[in-house]
């Protein structure tokens, strides 16, 4: 299976999106039905679910480098190309946007940076 690192935004509630991003952990740590920005859509050779598993927050909680791949072996792997747009949608909501950023040589299920809690 290929997989690519990622930079995921994730939409706010307020902005259309989810109320949170997700945890981006487990096994698959997270899946949803993934449009490509540059092909029409809805894409005439269906859709295809890409897994998202945050490797360290870039800033903020809504903002992502990620490890993605498709979860089927007959999915258009060829389409995670550097530099390639892409969209995540939870039913006809889309939930964050997202770029390619390069090829991932490992996954690791141990990679995410904790995050310490604010102090108020």
């Amino acid at each position: 299976m290929v997989t690519k690192k990622a930079l995921i935004e994730w939409i706010p509630k307020g902005q259309g999106g989810r109320t949170r991003p997700p945890l981006g952990l487990g096994d698959p740590p997270y899946a949803t039905v993934l449009r490509f920005t540059d092909e029409p859509w809805p894409h005439t050779a269906g859709s295809w679910s890409l897994a998202v598993a945050k490797i360290e927050s870039m800033g903020d909680e809504y903002r992502w480098l990620a490890d993605v791949h498709f979860l089927f072996d007959e999915a258009p792997h060829e389409s995670l190309r550097e530099g390639r747009a892409f969209e995540l949608y939870e039913g006809s909501k889309c939930v964050a946007r997202g770029t390619v950023l390069s090829e991932a040589t490992a996954r690791s299920k141990n990679s995410v940076k904790s995050e310490s809690p604010a102090n108020g």
